[in-house]
């Protein structure tokens, strides 16, 4: 591998670790201490931790993960595979590291507060992640999926996903929860796709300032 290569993957996931430490914080800090299950496997990971407490929802999420991945093998690509893999082993130590040794807890118990704060925080962690073709795990590979095989954008195809958890949140923690939660799904969808196109037209800002240099150059 030429060293251009390694430094381009080494960057890579360096953002993605940034993208992972983004969503644990948004989830250990605002969504679990108020029982928001923002979609996703991380929000169904909350509602089975509610019911089966033994297991972290470090662990969950872990264990979800795995039954996934064999489909963004298959669907998607072994580099968004081997890059989500990453990220979803990363996610779970991550999360399970705030609520174990940092004693991770609720910045905030106004329910609108947490929502609107851990969805920001949330959603412009898994647009990092999904910026380099890559995903923090669970039910974003479905998304993915549904990305590159329909005609869904990234955000609309998280807002599809992630209604089912909703419902399952707002029955194990309450209707009021729940609607809470359906919010923090609305917002995230928005976000991930705003974040994704400034990125976006950020990298090509980038390259025609680089593009520029080379024709002054010549």
């Amino acid at each position: 591998m030429k060293k251009y290569d390694i430094m381009k993957t080494i960057k890579e996931y360096g953002i993605v670790t940034l993208g992972v430490i983004l969503v644990a914080f948004g989830l250990q800090y605002f969504y679990s201490p108020n029982d928001i299950a923002g979609g996703g496997l991380s929000g169904l990971s909350l509602v089975i931790n509610h019911y089966v407490p033994s297991l972290s929802l470090g662990t969950l999420i872990f264990l979800g993960n795995l039954i996934l991945f064999a489909i963004a093998f298959l669907l998607i690509g072994g580099d968004f595979g081997a890059k989500t893999i990453y990220a979803s082993f990363a996610l779970s130590f991550v999360i399970d590291f705030m609520e174990k040794v940092m004693h991770s807890h609720a910045l905030t118990n106004n329910l609108l507060l947490a929502v609107i704060c851990g969805t920001l925080i949330i959603g412009t962690g898994l647009a990092i992640a999904f910026s380099i073709n890559a995903s923090t795990g669970g039910t974003d590979i479905l998304a993915k999926i549904l990305n590159k095989y329909t005609s869904f954008n990234i955000g609309r195809a998280l807002l599809i996903v992630d209604l089912s958890v909703v419902i399952c949140g707002a029955i194990t923690f309450g209707l009021n929860k729940g609607l809470y939660s359906l919010l923090a799904v609305v917002i995230n969808g928005l976000l991930v796709d705003k974040v994704i196109d400034m990125i976006g037209k950020y990298k090509e800002q980038k390259a025609a300032e680089q593009s520029n240099k080379e024709e002054t150059a010549a």
